[in-house]
């Protein structure tokens, strides 16, 4: 979830239209991650789908917890909390490791909280107001991305944990690379999540 888990960490994505079939692309250790190509865009979106022993209290908790984001969240060297709006609304800020030559990119995103129904809670992400954290000069920001996770309480002591992302890194990244990338990092993300909910 690196650059995008942000993209992490945080799920119906209004990305671009036209989207195609949802491809299925590893399926290990209870974590599915899929991606598919966007009529409209260059870059693939992906969805990444986790099963693990844990409480649907503790997911919510550690997924909202921009603090610690950077414990679990691939590649992801520094995240804060910039402002709590209110108990379900809130700003993240994340940094972006790519690999070098590429420039590391950020992001500041838009959190809101839902329960759309008993045992399920949707946490939305869009782009927040640029201007709550500073731009570092050698970071490109993002600020055309969209997706949400979704948490749902499945019984028997276990929860299913996804995460949907759009999101265009800008600056001369090339497409390839970038869509390289959308299986290994959300994959590597769910694993250090799964560990950390399940002990």
């Amino acid at each position: 979830m690196k650059f995008l888990i942000l993209f992490c960490v945080y799920l119906t994505t209004t990305a671009p239209s036209h989207s195609q079939e949802w491809n299925l692309k590893r399926n290990t250790n209870n974590i599915k991650v899929y991606t598919r190509e966007l009529d409209s865009t260059k870059f693939n979106e992906y969805k990444a789908v986790l099963i693990a022993r844990t409480s649907i209290k503790k997911a919510l908790e550690t997924i909202v917890d921009a603090d610690n984001l950077k414990k679990w969240n691939y590649k992801t060297p520094q995240s804060k909390l910039v402002k709590k709006i209110s108990d379900s609304e809130f700003v993240f800020w994340m940094e972006n490791d790519l690999p070098w030559p590429i420039s590391n990119r950020d992001h500041v995103s838009s959190i809101n909280v839902s329960q759309p129904e008993a045992n399920t809670y949707k946490i939305a992400i869009k782009p927040a107001d640029s201007n709550y954290v500073e731009k570092e000069k050698n970071i490109i920001r993002m600020d055309n991305f969209e997706g949400y996770w979704l948490i749902k309480d499945i019984g028997k002591d276990s929860v299913e944990i996804t995460q949907q992302m759009y999101g265009d890194p800008k600056g001369t990244i090339p497409s390839w690379l970038v869509n390289s990338i959308l299986v290994t990092f959300p994959y590597h993300s769910f694993e250090n999540l799964k560990e950390i909910l399940e002990n």
